[in-house]
């Protein structure tokens, strides 16, 4: 039989001759390690000549460099057998030698097919894990690209709030500002008119003494020739009252600045809202829009590309609040107002993400016109309601373990689950429908407390 020419025999890889030589469905050959290691640095298995791809996760093994690499290194016998034992190719030399005394063998061509099965078993775990860490990696990139987007936004976000309260403090600052120079002012105006009738009356004093006291410096007979006219001037001259400094004609900087911070804080209250639930737009639905502040969500028109982040739900088209409680009384309204599908709740932080939450999830549904309670325990019962509330409210006692919903403007009772809860819980929205569920945001107050 005729040698392969030396082209053929040598790894277009490394260019050597052939090293544990495979062989791909393309007919082209390589060395294992070569092939090995070229496939772990590509995306998926493909000739590195001709570039198709390959049908399965390593090639099969190449015996036929050369007749002579047929041959037993020992027996120089053609290695025409398989060791099932050992799992390598023998001659009938090593087959009757005491190494292999006692093994199975089968015929080379016959065990071909039986260890490509074998290895195709092997490799199916693989291809398995493969293909999951290909699905986690998709995953992760995505998650990479939102982490931009979310920085982006939030730094948007942050800009504007902070715009709006830089905008609040110039207004603020303006105002008091207008005030100090209309008091000052004011008050300028009145000294310089109590300055001004004070020198007038200097003027008119000054006058009367300064003519008088030159009469008083004349000779006897010139002095009492010009008395009478000179008495009957400081007679008629008017004595004013005894002159007074004007009370608070100073600025009033207890005012302007006493508590200053104080003030400007407590006047920010209305302008400044706080909202009891924040809700998490990492465990939104896709299909759920949250607004910009997150407290407010709807249903949107169209599924969004979001990363499967654990802490997603992708079963129930719903999201949680990003606080959870595991102790003390909590209270939160919500405005469902139109809203015709819709559930409210709590879910315990334990319960799955993915897939079915029914196992910690105490709700109150509105569906079809009607209200159903649904529990771990309980999977549906209805509940009768005269008037469908505009704003429900929800009511939590941890410690003595109830469940609370009830109609935030009359204070009707709708439904209580009692449970002893042992796991932390979170406020809980799901809506199927176009209509904003809104958290009800709370009244700010400032309180000062007195020292006694």
């Amino acid at each position: 039989m005729t040698c392969r020419s030396e082209q053929e025999l040598s790894c277009s890889l490394c260019r050597d001759k052939l090293k544990d030589p495979v062989l791909l469905s393309c007919n082209h050959s390589f060395c294992r390690d070569c092939l090995r290691r070229h496939w772990a640095d590509a995306d998926s298995p493909e000739c590195p000549v001709c570039k198709r791809k390959s049908s399965m996760d390593f090639p099969l093994i190449y015996f036929t460099q050369s007749e002579s690499e047929l041959l037993c290194r020992l027996h120089s016998e053609k290695l025409g057998l398989f060791c099932v034992d050992d799992e390598t190719l023998v001659c009938g030399g090593c087959r009757d030698s005491d190494t292999h005394s006692g093994h199975r063998f089968k015929a080379a061509d016959e065990a071909v097919h039986d260890q490509e099965r074998k290895l195709q078993d092997l490799l199916k775990p693989l291809r398995t894990k493969l293909t999951l860490i290909h699905q986690i990696k998709g995953n992760c990139d995505q998650t990479a690209e939102h982490i931009k987007v979310q920085a982006e936004s939030t730094v948007q976000r942050i800009k504007e709030e902070f715009k709006k309260l830089h905008q609040f403090l110039d207004e603020e600052e303006e105002a008091r500002m207008a005030a100090l120079r209309e008091e000052e002012e004011q008050k300028s105006e009145m000294m310089k008119e109590k300055i001004g009738a004070l020198s007038r009356e200097i003027t008119a004093l000054s006058d009367t003494i300064r003519a008088t006291e030159k009469e008083l410096r004349a000779k006897d007979a010139s002095f009492l020739l010009n008395y009478k006219a000179a008495a009957d001037r400081v007679r008629q001259q008017p004595l004013p009252d005894d002159p007074q400094l004007l009370s608070e004609a100073l600025i009033d900087e207890a005012k302007h600045l006493g508590n200053l911070r104080f003030s400007i804080w407590n006047k920010m209250k209305e302008m400044v809202s706080y909202s009891p639930v924040v809700l998490d737009p990492n465990t939104a639905h896709p299909d759920l829009i949250l607004s910009e502040d997150l407290t407010s969500t709807r249903q949107g028109k169209t599924k969004q590309h979001l990363p499967e982040n654990p802490e997603r739900i992708d079963h129930f088209i719903s999201v949680v609040g990003s606080e959870g409680f595991d102790s003390g009384c909590h209270s939160w309204e919500l405005e469902v107002g139109d809203n015709t599908a819709f559930s409210l709740g709590v879910l315990t932080e334990s319960s799955p993400r993915k897939g079915n939450p029914w196992s910690g999830l105490w709700r109150l549904m509105f569906c079809s016109g009607e209200y159903k309670s649904l529990s771990p325990s309980d999977t549906g019962s209805d509940v009768p309601v005269k008037k469908k509330p505009e704003r429900i409210r929800v009511q939590l006692d941890w410690d003595g373990g109830q469940l609370l919903f009830s109609d935030a403007d009359t204070d009707t009772h709708i439904h209580t689950f009692t449970h002893t809860f042992t796991d932390r819980l979170f406020p809980y929205i799901s809506t199927w429908s176009d209509v904003p569920i809104k958290i009800v945001e709370s009244k700010v107050s400032v309180m000062v407390e007195q020292h006694s």
